[in-house]
């Protein structure tokens, strides 16, 4: 079934290779439902390409920003919520990094799996209602136990650390993914690490 251009998701391409952006963009064309809407080779001009083009998904290579200072990609390029973040990967890079990332596609990837990958992207709406941040931010409690998890104790050893039953520790870390939107360890960690809750030497 044919989507038309209005209804289309409509995607950001950033890729210092010619080569592979242009494989990708050979691919997407025949992709129903989707379209590269405009592509760069690096990211320094990815603010106003974010106001002219407004993508509902970005697509770039990892490697294009250094992350020795552990960056969040939102943060340091200013990206809404409601756009989603794609990896396209072809060598090593830290599952941190891909923990920041709504989707991984690879060069190695058939259309099929592409097509699934992307559609398989679930975007949480932004926070637009008071209670909804309120509920965000973590309790004094629930940042002490999320700086556990992180550094990978169990709810046994948690629940002895803070007195407390290994029943309370779950719940609490049911809260803490509620409130964060987070499942992953992974991803809780790059949360520890933006909110100052943990440092880069607590995780080596």
């Amino acid at each position: 079934m044919q989507v038309d251009g209005k209804s289309k998701k409509r995607i950001l391409l950033i890729e210092p290779s010619l080569m592979v952006g242009k494989g990708f963009a050979s691919v997407i064309e025949d992709v129903i439902g989707y379209q590269l809407i405009a592509s760069a080779q690096n990211a320094s001009r990815l603010s106003e390409q974010l106001l002219s083009s407004r993508p509902d998904i970005i697509v770039f290579n990892p490697l294009i920003m250094s992350f020795q200072h552990r960056t969040s990609i939102r943060s340091f390029f200013n990206i809404p919520a409601e756009i989603a973040l794609v990896a396209l990967v072809y060598t090593f890079v830290d599952e941190w990094i891909l923990s920041q990332f709504d989707a991984i596609l690879t060069v190695n990837d058939d259309q099929t799996q592409m097509v699934n990958k992307l559609n398989g992207i679930k975007k949480s709406l932004p926070v637009s209602d008071k209670s909804k941040s309120e509920n965000e931010e973590l309790s004094e409690r629930e940042n002490e136990i999320l700086e556990c998890v992180v550094k990978g104790m169990t709810n046994k050893e948690i629940a002895e650390k803070h007195f407390i039953s290994i029943h309370t520790v779950i719940t609490h870390r049911k809260n803490i993914v509620r409130k964060t939107g987070i499942k992953s360890v992974s991803g809780l960690t790059v949360y520890a690490l933006l909110n100052s809750l943990i440092t880069y030497e607590d995780i080596e």
